[in-house]
């Protein structure tokens, strides 16, 4: 197993989780700008995907912060360990697939794993069939890019056939201010399991990881 089960009675926000966890829409949604200047220009230096390097910088970031690493499953709320990325992504024939790339480091090993995969699922059909109804993978965060345009809110289509606590992280497209390079970012979560205070930092890890490339490097 790669969780472990809190003990709901003496984990400090078990009564904010049951507040919570059974309303009608559990969810809440914070917008805000992240600054990708040197990252981008450590990419072109290096010849990095971009792409690939915000991907990993991000999955780097969920795992260092905790409360995005909880899961509702069941009665149960567990911490799950090297969460990994799914993503939306659009294949030649401009329909989305989804794409689970596995927790991998250095990113030298995640890029090369990530292009593997894109490659195989966009070359395989969507069937509707292979996503419904089965069990949800919990190791993960749910994300999408946009990079078509900026936005200053966003939303995920969602189910109601079973209980979903899984971080949903979208980026827009990247804008040029100068000498300054802003991503909007979107941040999604379930209200059981976090407040604001912990979508702020997680933010702040992003962005002080994202002012470090040389993470890529190592």
């Amino acid at each position: 197993m790669n969780y472990q089960t809190l003990k709901l009675n003496t984990w400090p926000r078990a009564e904010h989780f049951k507040f919570y966890k059974d309303a009608a829409q559990p969810w809440f949604n914070i917008c805000c700008n992240v600054n990708a200047s040197k990252l981008y220009r450590h990419c072109k230096q290096q010849g990095y995907s971009f792409f690939h390097a915000y991907l990993y910088l991000t999955q780097q970031a969920i795992n260092r912060n905790e409360a995005f690493q909880y899961r509702i499953v069941g009665d149960e709320v567990r911490l799950y360990n090297d969460i990994s990325i799914s993503i939306a992504i659009l294949a030649n024939d401009e329909m989305m697939r989804f794409c689970n790339l596995a927790y991998a480091t250095p990113f030298s090993k995640f890029t090369q794993l990530a292009s593997k995969t894109e490659k195989k699922v966009k070359s395989e059909p969507f069937i509707a069939a292979n996503f419904v109804g089965g069990e949800m993978l919990q190791n993960v965060i749910h994300m999408t890019v946009l990079p078509w345009f900026s936005f200053t809110s966003f939303s995920h289509a969602r189910t109601n056939s079973s209980v979903d606590s899984i971080p949903k992280v979208a980026f827009g497209k990247l804008n040029q201010q100068g000498s300054i390079m802003l991503m909007p970012l979107s941040v999604e979560v379930h209200h059981g399991v976090m407040d604001g205070l912990h979508v702020g930092r997680f933010v702040d890890t992003l962005q002080k990881i994202f002012d470090h490339p040389e993470l890529l490097d190592k």
